[in-house]
């Protein structure tokens, strides 16, 4: 659809390989957390992946705290926390 092409552009330069494998990619959300939000902020944050993952299969929630612990070990323990109770509450619940 000639609407929606891309438009073209030019580019010059040398190109090298990156190698992602050195890179510590939790060290940006990590200063994030810890630099820049305040613990009001950092709370919100919580409940809101909270709320979005307490839903989720316990293997994706799982894997979802892993990498946020890998963050910060705080944060991970923070929504494992809710993430537990939440789960423990459902369990508990009769299904109708």
């Amino acid at each position: 659809c000639p609407r929606s092409a891309e438009s073209k552009f030019s580019v010059s330069g040398d190109v090298d390989r990156h190698d992602p494998g050195t890179d510590d990619v939790f060290e940006q959300p990590r200063i994030f957390y810890k630099k820049v939000l305040n613990e009001q902020e950092r709370t919100r944050m919580i409940e809101n992946i909270f709320d979005t993952m307490k839903d989720c299969k316990s293997y994706i929630q799982d894997r979802a705290i892993q990498n946020f612990g890998k963050v910060d070990a705080e944060l991970g323990n923070r929504i494992r926390k809710l993430v537990d109770t939440y789960n423990s509450k459902k369990q508990a619940r009769p299904h109708i």
